[in-house]
């Protein structure tokens, strides 16, 4: 949904959203975005089309795999040395244990269809969700002009 909605469709050269379990902290993002209106549309019909998903998953059990498989491969992926180093050097910031990092990986090759459709549920209840956009004024202005309200704060 994102990178077809906000990569292909929109425009921007990447759109993606990240959760930190630890914190709790939800963000959608995209970079190079000349679609600004746009794309905050498909983030506020995140919900909705995770709501979709959950029920063709629900009647596609290949998906699903074929989704925790991709999931866990994210979680694999190869590393190089620095980056290896910089992994390990944050888990110890945060004292992160092996023992954190299997529940984590336990919970995601557990995934059930009903799962994506709770975190719908909770996308969709939001409560003084915020947003934060670094952009040109004219990307800002056309939003407005599309009926998106920013506060403007120039720092350049």
């Amino acid at each position: 949904y994102m990178w077809d909605n906000v990569r292909v469709i929109g425009g921007a050269y990447g759109g993606f959203c990240q959760f930190q379990p630890r914190d709790g902290i939800f963000a959608f993002l995209s970079y190079r975005d000349p679609n600004l209106a746009g794309t905050i549309d498909v983030y506020d019909g995140a919900s909705k089309a995770l709501l979709q998903s959950a029920a063709d998953l629900e009647n596609d059990p290949d998906a699903l795999a074929t989704a925790i498989i991709g999931a866990i491969g994210d979680m694999d992926g190869a590393l190089s040395p620095d980056q290896k180093g910089a992994v390990q050097f944050k888990r110890w910031l945060i004292n992160e244990s092996p023992e954190q990092r299997q529940k984590y990986r336990d919970e995601v090759l557990n995934t059930k269809p009903s799962d994506f459709k709770e975190f719908a549920e909770r996308l969709s209840g939001l409560k003084d969700a915020s947003s934060a956009v670094v952009s040109s004024k004219a990307a800002f202005e056309d939003a407005n002009t599309a009926g998106k309200s920013f506060t403007l704060k120039e720092v350049m």
